[in-house]
């Protein structure tokens, strides 16, 4: 039997019909797209972009360092020369912000590009701070100022570039590029970076290049716009096994500034690049490298990352859509947003195994998957039902990790202690005509104010979005516990949502594979 349905007055089946378990007001419907099994898995190396966003990994137990720094914003200092006994100093003045969120294009200058050709989003084009998990490229507008007694007579603006890359397992690389921002005032006869010096800590050596090694000459007199690079290897020691360094590389540059009258001798001063930097995200470059533990499988070799930038994990959605559109859902209708880049909500990865299996224990109690699900959303007759749970239950995130063992978003029902999936917005796949639906569970209606979801799915569907390609991700990116990270689900309503999301709606979609 049909009705009409009471929100735009199409037809829906009674539940008298041969899918009776489907309720009439259907609070969620997500049409899922045909699977391609033989859609590859995406590169996880392909999937880093760069973004400004520094997500420290978690802290003390239950408490995110926060998708932002949480030290206090430190502010950017001058650094200037004594003033001369007429009253006179240069200074380098604080640097321009970097706008958040300025989108990356390629270089126009040859200098530039020169130096970072292989890293099209790192360039003297405009101000920014950019990072993916293994290169991070700080662009400045400094400028130098003839100051007299503190009144600025002169500014020369300099594009400073310093891109870091993690290029080696014992070695990692920086690239410095200096140019004028725009035409040097005839106030200055010429500005000489005449010395430079690299520092870092303990374990961690810079290898100082001589003035030759410099790419273009760097020292400027007005009319010239030319761009000068200096690449400086450093290597850290790799002779203990088991064992995390943090490093935060940073480089001194002297320059002698001349003003044009030339009564006097040439002014030296100093900037520092830690010294100034924008509040937020000064520790973007902080790095950390790592040996290998005595039991490490074969093959482990040591690396480092930027710890404090969060790499994407990258579902195949194409291949397998329930596990996918699962996580979709959760990601995009809950308040909390688990391993979402544009709301600042990342996943923490949980390494302790007994902790894990507490948590898909709690979300997903055996025989939930088989008791709930629908036979009909498997591949083959090999495929068998699967819980599938998110945020999952390998993170800190999980709903099945209680505040007191260090979760962050435990799922606790009404009256109770202990985490549990019936807290949860519960799911089930069905085939429907030609097409898997992905529908909530009949008498557990969604409110959206869930921290967690539980689905029951096709298990090749749940096994395949994780396992192996998990795995390569957690070694490629070097994640251990704590650290945050990001989730692509690689869906998307192609603005097929009829009600919306959030807020206790119904949440119909056709959903589309990227």
């Amino acid at each position: 039997m049909f009705r009409t349905n009471a929100y735009d007055g199409s037809l829906y089946e009674t539940e008298w019909s041969p899918w009776a378990r489907f309720r009439v007001e259907l609070p969620v419907d997500l049409t899922l797209p045909t699977p391609n099994y033989a859609s590859p898995n995406p590169n996880h190396f392909d999937a880093q972009k760069p973004h400004y966003y520094q997500t420290k990994p978690l802290g003390q137990a239950g408490t995110p360092l926060s998708e932002r720094s949480t030290s206090a914003a430190k502010d950017a200092v001058e650094q200037c020369s004594e003033p001369d006994a007429d009253g006179r100093q240069v200074c380098f003045g604080k640097s321009t912000p970097a706008p958040k969120g300025k989108a990356p294009h390629a270089s126009e200058k040859a200098g530039a590009a020169a130096a970072t050709a292989d890293v099209e989003w790192c360039t003297t084009n405009f101000e920014s701070i950019l990072a993916t998990r293994f290169i991070q490229c700080d662009v400045r507008t400094v400028p130098v100022i003839i100051r007299m007694d503190g009144v600025p007579q002169a500014v020369a603006n300099f594009m400073f570039l310093r891109m870091l890359e993690l290029d080696g397992q014992n070695t990692f690389t920086e690239h410095l590029t200096i140019e004028p921002a725009q035409q040097i005032p005839p106030a200055f006869r010429e500005i000489n970076f005449v010395g430079w010096n690299h520092l870092c800590e303990t374990s961690c050596t810079p290898q100082e290049q001589p003035v030759t090694a410099w790419k273009g000459k760097p020292w400027w007199v007005p009319g010239e716009m030319h761009s000068a690079t200096l690449t400086t290897p450093f290597s850290w020691d790799t002779s203990l096994a088991g064992t995390d360094y943090r490093f935060k590389p940073d480089i001194q540059i002297d320059a002698n500034i001349l003003p044009a009258d030339g009564k006097i001798r040439p002014f030296m001063t100093g900037y520092q690049w830690s010294l100034d930097y924008d509040g937020g995200t000064e520790d973007l470059d902080r790095i950390r490298c790592d040996t290998p533990a005595g039991d490490a499988p074969a093959g482990s070799v040591p690396g480092c990352v930027f710890v404090n930038v969060a790499p994407t994990y990258t579902f195949n959605a194409k291949a397998f859509p329930q596990a996918a559109a699962h996580a979709w859902l959760i990601q995009k209708a809950t308040a909390k947003h688990p391993g979402s880049m544009v709301d600042q909500k990342p996943l923490y990865y949980m390494g302790d195994e007994a902790q894990n299996n507490r948590s898909r224990t709690r979300i997903c109690p055996t025989g939930w998957a088989a008791n709930n699900g629908d036979p009909s959303a498997l591949v083959d007759a090999g495929d068998t039902l699967n819980c599938d749970e998110f945020a999952f239950a390998s993170s800190y995130n999980s709903g099945g990790m209680s505040s007191t063992e260090g979760g962050i978003n435990p799922a606790t029902p009404s009256g109770k202690t202990t985490p549990s999936g019936d807290a949860c917005i519960s799911m089930y796949a069905k085939k429907h005509g030609s097409m898997i639906h992905l529908f909530s569970q009949n008498g557990a209606d969604p409110t959206f104010n869930e921290v967690c979801g539980r689905a029951a799915i096709s298990g090749m569907h749940n096994q395949e979005s994780m396992g192996g390609h998990f795995a390569n991700f957690m070694k490629q990116m070097r994640i251990k516990d704590k650290d945050a990270y990001w989730l692509d689900t690689r869906m998307d309503d192609g603005g097929t949502c009829r009600y919306g999301v959030g807020g206790g709606q119904p949440v119909i979609c056709e959903l589309v594979a990227q």
